[in-house]
């Protein structure tokens, strides 16, 4: 069914800032929720709560960071951010949410978090240009790009408010076109572009409870119907080089071939797909989020999964390599890593934080070289990790403080409610003060905390997750 819906452009965008990068000197970054691969092979990454872009070439090792000028922090391009007694402080606007590679255009497209902007970042000139957009943008790990270089985004109200959801275009001029979508809330939104320019969007809209999808084609959404089985929300979207649309559901793919879905179900229980690329073989790639591993859909069907080191959790974003190798991030690590499908090796690449920042960065070189290392072999992959006694472990689950009335306040405040205690744990050796976080979570995302349980939270954080605490 197609649905008139009003459309404008906005041919005078409003470009907020064009700002010289500074090629910093490889100070902390966060991780990599964000991962994308350009022409030359560069692997490029991007941080929701990191102000910068990393740009990793393989070959060489080489890494260099890239930051725009901030409102909050204009010190950062001072470098003096970083204090060899207290760390880095991360006390400036956070960073960038997902990325998009345009290589007709030398372009890097990201997201800023928590906000209505998205960032343009030249290759050429290594100048950012902020765009405002006419919502809070809606989306993370990936900028959908199409053939022609424009970028889609969706945006719209914040945290399940109401208010007007945009599918919002903007093209290499710089010239922003958004398309009202009749929905007036949604969650878990998500969206892709096929090479024949239609733009795929799913969500659950208003107060449904089964997911929606959406074909726009020619300035109109198509609503295109669902299989009866598909009861859980969509996770993800991904269109593949033949032009078949990936569903990510659950414990389910799904594949959108022509008018027919098929349906392939994940060996691992709870594995919970979601994002999905695809390689030059024909491949599906995705993350288990919950099942901690690497999937593989193959042209003939078959599912192959690869497991991820032991010590690490919930995959987050990946991308494939012109060589066939996967690049992915995990959850709660500065690592990126990158598993070899024909060996079942991984190696991963130790992203600069403050336990292993070089002295050379610190004196403000504008790269440093990342020396890969040996993660996982197909052998230890398949030998179940072996449990070693750690001597004299220090425990510091809130749990743990049980006369500490900081604890209990993040323990019903925080850890029950969104964060797992690990999280804290892991963040705390990149942290110096817990304030601007706690803040963040209150004002941002709207947590339901009292002042004084703010005080609580704030001093108990400060007391026992910060750098060099124990």
């Amino acid at each position: 069914m197609k649905t008139p819906l009003r459309c404008f452009l906005m041919a005078a965008l409003l470009i907020l800032a064009s700002q010289p990068a500074n090629s910093a000197a490889c100070g902390p970054v966060y991780g990599a929720d964000g991962i994308a691969l350009d022409k030359n092979g560069d692997v490029w990454i991007a941080h929701y709560e990191d102000v910068r872009l990393g740009k990793l070439t393989p070959s060489s090792g080489r890494f260099e960071e890239y930051l725009p000028t901030t409102v909050a922090n204009p010190t950062v391009l001072k470098r003096d951010t970083w204090d060899d007694k207290d760390g880095f402080s991360y006390k400036f606007d956070f960073g960038f949410y997902g990325l998009g590679m345009d290589d007709s255009h030398d372009a890097v497209w990201s997201l800023a978090f928590n906000s209505d902007k998205l960032t343009r970042f030249s290759r050429n000139d290594r100048l950012f240009a902020d765009v405002q957009l006419p919502g809070r943008s809606l989306g993370r790990f990936v900028l959908p790009v199409d053939a022609q270089g424009n970028v889609w985004t969706l945006a719209g109200p914040c945290c399940g408010q109401e208010g007007e959801l945009q599918l919002v275009k903007i093209n290499p001029q710089l010239e922003q076109q958004a398309f009202a979508l009749q929905a007036r809330k949604a969650k878990v939104p998500s969206l892709t572009v096929g090479r024949d320019g239609t733009v795929w969007v799913s969500l659950i809209a208003n107060d449904d409870t089964l997911p929606s999808l959406y074909a726009f084609r020619n300035g109109q959404f198509e609503a295109v119907p669902l299989p009866l089985e598909m009861t859980t929300f969509i996770t993800r979207l991904h269109v593949d080089a033949q032009g078949d649309l990936w569903l990510a559901t659950g414990d389910d793919i799904w594949r959108k071939h022509n008018k027919t879905f098929e349906r392939y179900h994940l060996p691992t229980p709870g594995a919970q797909s979601s994002m999905m690329t695809s390689d030059t073989r024909g491949n599906l790639w995705f993350t288990e989020w919950r099942g901690n591993k690497i999937g593989r859909i193959d042209s003939t069907g078959h599912i192959r999964e690869y497991p991820i080191p032991p010590e690490e959790e919930s995959p987050l974003t990946l991308a494939v390599d012109a060589d066939g190798k996967v690049w992915f991030s995990v959850l709660f690590n500065y690592d990126l890593f990158r598993l070899d499908p024909d060996s079942g090796q991984i190696q991963s690449f130790p992203l600069p934080v403050p336990s292993n920042w070089s002295k050379n960065a610190a004196e403000g070189l504008s790269a440093c070289v990342l020396k890969p290392k040996d993660a996982l072999s197909l052998m230890a992959a398949k030998t179940p990790p072996q449990p070693v006694a750690a001597a004299n472990p220090v425990l510091r689950h809130p749990l743990n403080y049980p006369d500490d009335a900081g604890a209990k306040a993040f323990e019903q405040n925080c850890h029950t409610a969104c964060h797992s205690w690990y999280r804290v744990d892991r963040a705390g050796q990149r942290r110096t003060d817990w304030r601007p976080t706690v803040e963040r979570m209150i004002e941002f995302n709207k947590a339901p905390i009292a002042d004084e349980q703010r005080e609580l939270i704030v001093d108990y954080l400060n007391r026992h997750y910060t750098l060099a605490k124990p």
